[in-house]
């Protein structure tokens, strides 16, 4: 640890004399395949900071048949992003594989809350949160916008791709798990056929946007999974109850309801949503949200990552049970 704050600090001094007074270098918790590390540092008696994302040192020391999105393209669409009113940080430096900290960027501080726990919990933020949903329909209508043209060596991804990618995943974990068996069968027989291409963030959800309490969404993190498919997909992974923080009635990320969040959406980007699609996507995110949890435990029980993190992730796969037996059998609907 304190070899890479000397090579952090050695590489930023190098790139820039304002970075010789440096406060603090701290990891932050959380990320699966990417580390984010925050920088303090003091310029003309002014603290400030920056953000170093790069690929997790261990990554490349476990089998992955999916391996993490390269943070170059990563960075590249970010900075595409922002040509589009797209609210993402402001990229500083861009690191190659050969640099002394691997491959990443550094990027702009952006002051706001992050944690979804926090945001539906947070009561300065009471009489914005109505507002949410409909900033985050607008918002993912301009992801959605950005030319695939524009975009390059990106992943297609459409529901069959998807389904077939975490029925792989499952199978490899020699597990049988009555509810997951019944949501692959029920995806199989209701698989959307909507094959129209968008950009997609990927993982677009409250954990992954960063609110002030004065002025709404201020960014749009984590873009580790972005790809090309259905747009449906997107708007159905907010949705998903995981992501409510216990906020059950609020379906739009705990803070928000559908119908404020489509409607944004809809008159920005000139799409008429198809329900079935969107049901169909967040009984995929559901599933897809328990897979990764038993990865989170995978992860820490080989040893590969023995965090908390990754435990306390791992126990949240019988959550998803839930969500998916109220999904599939419609006691959750997209209203």
């Amino acid at each position: 640890m304190n070899d890479t704050k000397s090579q952090i600090k050695e590489y930023l001094i190098n790139k820039d004399n304002k970075f010789k007074s440096i406060l603090r270098i701290e990891k932050l918790p959380g990320g699966s395949s990417n580390e984010t590390w925050v920088i303090e540092y003091s310029e003309k008696k002014i603290q400030k900071k920056i953000i170093l994302r790069r690929h997790y040192l261990g990554i490349t020391n476990k089998q992955n048949s999916y391996p993490p999105l390269p943070l170059l393209i990563e960075c590249d669409v970010m900075k595409l992003a922002q040509k589009y009113e797209v609210p993402v940080p402001k990229i500083i430096y861009k690191l190659k594989n050969d640099s002394p900290l691997g491959e990443g960027f550094f990027m702009e501080f952006v002051e706001g809350i992050a944690l979804g726990n926090k945001i539906v919990e947070n009561n300065s933020l009471k009489e914005l949160r109505p507002n949410l949903a409909s900033q985050c329909g607008s918002i993912l209508a301009k992801i959605h916008s950005i030319p695939t043209s524009d975009t390059k060596k990106l992943t297609i991804s459409l529901a069959p791709d998807e389904l077939k990618k975490y029925q792989s995943i499952y199978r490899d974990f020699f597990l049988d798990i009555p509810v997951f068996n019944l949501s692959f069968k029920w995806l199989e027989k209701n698989l959307t056929q909507n094959k129209e291409l968008c950009l997609l963030h990927g993982d677009y959800r409250n954990g992954n946007i960063l609110i002030s309490p004065a002025k709404g969404i201020m960014s749009v993190l984590d873009w580790e999974l972005l790809h090309l498919g259905d747009p449906h997909e997107d708007l159905a992974w907010i949705c998903v109850n995981s992501w409510r923080f216990g906020k059950i009635d609020l379906p739009v990320g705990g803070f928000g309801k559908r119908i404020d969040f489509y409607n944004a959406y809809e008159k920005l980007s000139g799409r008429k949503l198809n329900k079935k699609s969107l049901k169909f996507w967040e009984v995929m995110g559901s599933l897809k949200w328990g897979i990764m949890c038993l990865k989170m435990y995978d992860a820490y029980r080989s040893g590969y990552d023995t965090s908390v993190d990754r435990a306390a992730i791992g126990r949240r796969v019988s959550e998803t049970e839930i969500d998916l037996l109220r999904l599939i059998t419609n006691e959750e609907d997209n209203e």
